[in-house]
């Protein structure tokens, strides 16, 4: 399987394309999601219509979307979205409340009314805008996460998440999103231990979610070689992402290259064995200074913008937003046979009152940041998922252990489980 990949990999590094750069609003590459949306009317047979003509009505059927004539929001439309408050359930009116966002939204690092946002639960969510006008929000899109939906959608999937601690923040949101339990010191278990995280959730669906352990796309120190994981664990969708541990352009440019040779070379081997296996890109949203000045979130992303330039801390989170434009541009002339983005810069760096501490303002306290990157990455599999793909990846038999490794307590690895297969 090692040299299967690994020429499968080579090979798609030759072939690779320059075919015109898409558009910002493409969500997947090569297939526009504008087309998708393209509301069609059914073709009527009569009842002596050639079985020839009803096979092929069939097959359109099958590579349908299941809501193929819903309107849906585009890249551009939840990119420009904006935090707003969340219906009241208790309040019999329909209308969402939106909670006051006054610039500049500081009570002051001295101040007492410094707000715990780690211990109050969430009042907002994201709702989708379309960029010229933000007050239209007439497209299709979920402002909270479809649990039922995501299960029916990812039957018999294997999720693999490539990332760092911030990834592990949509892992574990995700987890909980489909009624799983894990822990953060699960997260450290596997960076000591250099082990998967493998947890089964949806029921009798059976969806795989798996989280491997890498800071910046190497295979250095604690991170694990992502050629390493895609031959110990065949996924049929990844979700990918670094950032957070900043590189220069240089090192980041050659790490993107490697680990964009490798999704091409894993598309690659999905082709062969005719299996629809999406993969998710999420750009990296920087730290912000002084992040418990803030109350509430800020829907003004200039300001926000503004605000990281003029504080960028020790970790270089004034260059986050140039490296996820250089990672975009990889993406786009990378020859990928299809790809999608969720925005978290956009998303995240509104939200700088959720940080878990003055000495902590890159990670999150609360999930619902990483709770909103899953309902967009769940949006975009709506929009593109077909029935026949869906079809497909039910009958397909993994050829590995999928048995979950977590105990039951969520808190730690279940060390009575064989995690031979998940070691690198």
């Amino acid at each position: 399987l090692l040299f299967s990949f690994s020429f499968a990999a080579t090979m798609s590094k030759e072939l690779k394309q320059s075919d015109n750069i898409p558009h910002e609003n493409q969500i997947v590459k090569n297939h526009v999601v504008e087309d998708k949306m393209e509301q069609q009317q059914p073709v009527a047979l009569s009842p002596v219509a050639s079985s020839d003509v009803a096979k092929k009505q069939q097959h359109q059927e099958m590579n349908a979307t299941p809501n193929k004539m819903k309107n849906f929001c585009t890249r551009s439309d939840i990119r420009h979205g904006k935090w707003v408050g969340k219906i009241n359930s208790t309040n019999s009116s329909t209308e969402t409340a939106v909670m006051p966002m006054h610039a500049p939204n500081l009570a002051g690092a001295n101040s007492s009314q410094n707000y715990d946002a780690c211990n109050a639960p969430d009042m907002y969510q994201w709702q989708v805008a379309n960029e010229k006008n933000e007050n239209d929000s007439s497209c299709e899109f979920q402002q909270e996460f479809n649990s039922e939906l995501f299960c029916d959608r990812m039957k018999n999937t294997v999720i693999l998440f490539i990332g760092d601690s911030i990834t592990w923040e949509m892992y574990e949101s995700l987890v909980h999103l489909t009624d799983g339990h894990v822990d953060k010191r699960v997260h450290n278990r596997a960076i000591q231990r250099k082990i998967a995280i493998v947890i089964n959730v949806c029921g009798d669906n059976h969806v795989t979610l798996i989280y491997r352990w890498n800071k910046d796309l190497s295979n250095k120190g604690t991170s694990v070689a992502i050629e390493n994981m895609l031959n110990e664990t065949f996924p049929t969708m990844i979700v990918l992402n670094t950032g957070a541990h900043y590189q220069s352009d240089i090192v980041y440019h050659e790490r993107m290259d490697h680990a964009l040779d490798l999704i091409a070379g894993w598309q690659s081997m999905c082709q062969d064995r005719n299996l629809p296996c999406p993969f998710f890109w999420r750009t990296t949203p920087p730290g912000i200074f002084n992040c418990k000045s803030f109350t509430r979130p800020v829907n003004n992303i200039t300001m926000m913008e503004e605000h990281v330039a003029s504080n960028p801390g020790a970790y270089n989170w004034n260059h986050f937003r140039h490296q996820n434009e250089l990672a975009l541009q990889k993406l786009e002339s990378s020859g990928l046979s299809s790809y999608n983005i969720i925005d978290a810069y956009e998303v995240g760096i509104q939200r700088p009152e959720l940080q878990v501490s003055q000495a902590d303002c890159l990670h999150h306290c609360q999930p619902a940041a990483a709770d909103a990157y899953n309902t967009i990455m769940l949006h975009y599999l709506q929009v593109n998922r077909t029935l026949e793909d869906m079809s497909k990846i039910a009958k397909y038999e993994y050829s590995y252990n999928r048995t979950t490794n977590i105990a039951l307590s969520g808190i730690d690895v279940d060390w009575s489980q064989d995690t031979t297969p998940y070691l690198s």
